[in-house]
């Protein structure tokens, strides 16, 4: 019944856009806002607003992606389609720690962006609030060992090893080779996030 009422919204959307600019963006307000790449309307969930300007950042809660849209690009949904929850599941690879470092951080999204781009397994392990904490494979490859082996990401040690053992032990070798090898992010030694924050380091 919620995949059916989700669809019958979304062919009202198309058939009967609603008004642009009839709506005050709100962070965690739902609402419609225009996807500048094809001119649609979709359902989204405001998450930030620019206060020095007319943009909000908005979730398009039934496929997962974000942009950034003027205000005038976003209108009020009906009760029946605002209330339903989003198609698109929130996940996270687990216990993988991403670069604070913005050129550091391009290189690991390009890399997963690479390896995304055919089927995936997907495994859940865990919550961390509102996310799933998963685990990602593209052809055999475990996407989360692959970038701790090339020193692209941290992983954090958890409490529960009995839970996570197997899982741990494999990230934590894989970051162990990485520092080993100098690849990437430990290329000048064992620099952990803390470490490049205490000496200044950076890409």
């Amino acid at each position: 019944a919620v995949v059916s009422t989700q669809s019958t919204g979304r062919a009202d959307l198309i058939s009967n856009p609603p008004l642009a600019g009839s709506f005050t963006p709100r962070v965690g307000l739902t609402c419609a806002a225009i996807f500048s790449e094809d001119n649609n309307w979709y359902r989204a969930k405001v998450v930030k607003v620019h206060k020095d300007s007319d943009n909000v950042d908005v979730l398009f809660i039934d496929y997962g992606n974000q942009a950034t849209v003027s205000a005038s690009s976003t209108a009020p949904l009906s009760p029946q389609y605002s209330s339903l929850p989003g198609a698109a599941s929130e996940c996270q690879l687990a216990f993988i720690v991403p670069p604070e470092d913005e050129d550091w951080k391009e290189d690991s999204l390009r890399e997963v962006q690479m390896l995304t781009q055919t089927k995936l397994v997907m495994t859940v392990v865990g919550k961390s609030g509102t996310a799933d904490l998963v685990s990602l494979s593209s052809n055999g490859t475990d996407i989360a060992t692959h970038l701790l082996s090339n020193g692209l990401v941290e992983f954090e040690k958890q409490r529960n090893r009995n839970k996570f053992g197997p899982l741990m032990s494999s990230y934590e070798a894989a970051m162990t080779e990485a520092k080993k090898n100098r690849r990437n992010r430990f290329q000048y030694g064992d620099f952990t996030q803390d470490d490049a924050k205490e000496f200044g380091y950076s890409k």
